[in-house]
């Protein structure tokens, strides 16, 4: 759905209610990384906090930019997409350490469909 508007509206309200609360803050950073610009290091010191308070998961390491996690390839992925920028060598190493995520899955079928296409028209 991509509506950080929304996100915002709803984020007010959980701060409201309780603004320290894990699932408060997660939601605070999730935010700040799709608004980026300068709210990206405000994120990353939530994400920081939580690596000091809670054991490590991938779900934290992804927020801190853990280069070997699959969430992490496939934003880096998506991003180089949105910006224009070539993302074949992160989609490459998803495909090669993740054959079963679903961006790659994805992708194959979208590949496969453009081949038949192709395949069709020559």
């Amino acid at each position: 759905m991509h509506r950080s508007d929304y996100a915002e509206r709803q984020l007010r309200v959980m701060q409201q209610i309780d603004e320290d609360h894990t699932l408060t803050q997660l939601a605070n950073a999730w935010l700040n990384l799709a608004v980026g610009g300068s709210k990206i290091q405000e994120a990353y010191l939530i994400f920081q906090d939580f690596s000091e308070k809670y054991p490590m998961t991938g779900l934290i390491l992804n927020g801190k930019a853990d280069a070997k996690d699959p969430e992490t390839l496939a934003n880096l992925v998506v991003c180089g997409l949105h910006l224009g920028k070539s993302s074949s060598r992160y989609l490459s190493q998803l495909k090669l350490t993740h054959p079963e995520h679903i961006l790659v899955k994805r992708a194959s079928s979208a590949e496969d469909s453009f081949e038949r296409a192709v395949q069709s028209v020559a």
